[in-house]
């Protein structure tokens, strides 16, 4: 919070909805889950990460994308997570440089057998320059804002459903979607290992350290990992990598330890007619000391170049992933890595010569 009162503006909003025809334990359950977006019109979606700060809550921070006409993303710490009194409390990390400081405090009141509300605080600190000319739009948009969140979770806890304006607004990015998709020519290939004789386990030891995957793959020659991680069990968010010569980021969408499962998409380093590229590896048990990986590319690419490269393109994914693939059983089975990461290794070293 901001401590010189003579530099900075205090905008304090404090809004109570109307009465929701729910229990006030039922609203918390609500309230603090981390993912709002789900019955929310304000928000599009969440992603939530980042070490244990309160007891029994894997998560400490939430990114989200704001429905609005920026459409821009919200980065929130978790400050407090005070169950007994159903206080939540989060404090912005990103926002505009006249804005000194943003919190977000909401609490659940308990008005008797299945009666409650929700108190929503807004303390944001703002230059006073600048608070002069936008305290009042700034006012509006929060009130406005206010309004609507009370609107869609009495709708949501009352009904077990979103509301219609939450309605509307999925539908108008199933449609965005819709229209996206219409724009390219998208590649999909699914490719399974062959049968790997370690246990599922261990494949998923390897495969987990997304970070190191040029340790053992002949189509990467470096790899590193970057920025915090946003899943629980992972040690990064991204990895930077190096593949002839060529420098690749792929980014962490998804991950789970206990599906034994991860996702990545292709952020920097991908020609200006490939407009997404996402790779989904998952681990099968097949027996004690058996296991397949099976990989899901997709790729979207721009109409024209899809129609004439979107063949070669896809002939070279898969004799990329194939490769990978082959890599991955010679190292998983014998611990030591391929004849081809070999070859690529020593080509390397005299190239260093």
């Amino acid at each position: 919070m901001a401590q010189n009162g003579e530099k900075y503006t205090e905008i304090k909003t404090v809004r109570t909805s109307e009465i929701i025809d729910v229990s006030a334990d039922s609203l918390w359950k609500i309230i603090n889950q981390p993912d709002i977006s789900v019955w929310s019109t304000l928000l599009d979606s969440t992603k939530f990460f980042g070490a244990e700060k309160f007891k029994g809550v894997p998560w400490s921070k939430r990114v989200s994308i704001v429905n609005t006409k920026g459409h821009h993303e919200s980065h929130e710490d978790l400050i407090v997570y005070d169950p007994v009194n159903r206080i939540i409390k989060f404090a912005s990390t990103k926002f505009p440089r006249f804005i000194i400081s943003n919190e977000t405090h909401y609490e659940v009141i308990d008005y008797g057998h299945n009666k409650s509300a929700l108190k929503t605080t807004t303390l944001m600190n703002m230059k006073k320059f600048h608070a002069f000319f936008l305290k009042k739009p700034m006012l509006k948009v929060i009130n406005k804002n206010g309004d609507e969140l009370s609107y869609d979770i009495k709708y949501y806890a009352e009904n077990e459903d979103v509301s219609p304006s939450k309605k509307d607004r999925i539908k108008e990015l199933e449609k965005d979607e819709a229209n996206q998709k219409s724009k390219y020519r998208i590649v999909k290939k699914k490719l399974k290992s062959d049968t790997i004789n370690v246990s599922a386990d261990s494949l998923w030891a390897i495969l987990r350290e997304f970070d190191k995957v040029s340790d053992w793959t002949s189509t990467l020659d470096h790899s590193e990992g970057a920025g915090e991680a946003k899943f629980e069990g992972t040690t990064c968010n991204e990895r930077v990598c190096v593949s002839n010569h060529k420098k690749l980021v792929e980014e962490l969408i998804m991950f789970s330890d206990e599906k034994k499962e991860l996702a990545y998409e292709l952020t920097e380093g991908a020609p200006g007619f490939v407009k997404l590229a996402q790779n989904h590896w998952k681990v099968y048990k097949i027996s004690q000391n058996k296991s397949v990986v099976e990989m899901n590319v997709t790729m979207h690419l721009t109409k024209f170049m899809g129609f004439i490269l979107g063949r070669v393109i896809t002939k070279t994914m898969t004799k990329q992933v194939l490769l990978v693939l082959n890599d991955l059983k010679i190292y998983a089975e014998t611990g030591e890595i391929s004849e081809e990461k070999k070859i690529r290794i020593s080509k390397l070293n005299k190239n260093k010569k």
